[in-house]
């Protein structure tokens, strides 16, 4: 579209009344095309003898419009006929912040995760053929966090560091996990305050690492927030 836009209006006498009739169009088109002579506002509007606007984008167009309204003929009714060229600057940004109300969505969505790979919500899929996404342990963080293969954040759904166990704690994950294939699972709550990925974290044997490391007592069970497994972690502590 472009910042300048072409008015057209014609004035046709109705019996002594003045009879306005605007009709607003804007039209369409493909690039290097031609206005469909039925598309032209002020054809219509000038055998019904009433007064019209009509509204082009284009300004390419303006010699076929003229052509086809016969422009340079007089007629019986002393049609006239007015090209104005509408100069306007539009700002998208400057739009936006005049709104009264502007959404911020508060949950930033990492652009790392593809929630169709992780695999949220049904797990009934036809389109899936196998239910988990293997993934390697890149790096233990902590005893709360790791870094899998693709650089993705998982905070250990439950889990919560016991600071004078934190080497051990390390030390234990690491081994359990290196060398082996991993595969997530989730819970309601899908990320904490610091937009961390919540997740149960399985071997593909289907050993159960947040709880292996709460029976270990290696860490403390995270009561901070609800999730499926919170009685069982309370029970195994």
């Amino acid at each position: 579209m472009r910042s300048g836009a072409w008015l057209g209006s014609l004035t046709v006498p109705s019996f002594g009344v003045t009879l306005m009739s605007t009709r607003i169009s804007r039209m369409r088109r493909f690039l290097n095309s031609s206005p469909h002579p039925n598309s032209i506002p002020d054809s219509p509007a000038r055998n019904l003898d009433r007064n019209s606007v009509g509204y082009e984008i284009n300004p390419e167009f303006l010699p076929v419009i003229r052509a086809k309204l016969n422009v340079g003929q007089t007629d019986l009714a002393g049609t006239e006929y007015h090209f104005l060229k509408d100069e306007f600057k539009t700002s998208f940004p400057d739009g936006i912040d005049k709104l009264p109300y502007i959404f911020k969505d508060p949950h930033k969505l990492d652009k790392k995760i593809d929630p169709r790979k992780m695999q949220f919500g049904s797990r009934i899929d036809a389109k899936v053929s196998q239910r988990e996404e293997y993934f390697t342990v890149k790096s233990v963080i902590s005893p709360e966090l790791v870094r899998l293969n693709n650089d993705l954040v998982i905070r250990l759904i439950g889990v919560k560091e016991n600071p004078s166990l934190n080497g051990q704690a390390v030390k234990y994950l690491t081994g359990k996990t290196k060398g082996h294939k991993v595969f997530l699972k989730f819970d309601n709550l899908k990320y904490d305050e610091n937009n961390h990925l919540l997740g149960y974290l399985y071997l593909k044997n289907k050993t159960f690492l947040n709880a292996h490391l709460i029976k270990e007592g290696l860490v403390e069970v995270d009561t901070s927030l609800d999730f499926k497994y919170k009685s069982k972690f309370v029970n195994q502590k």
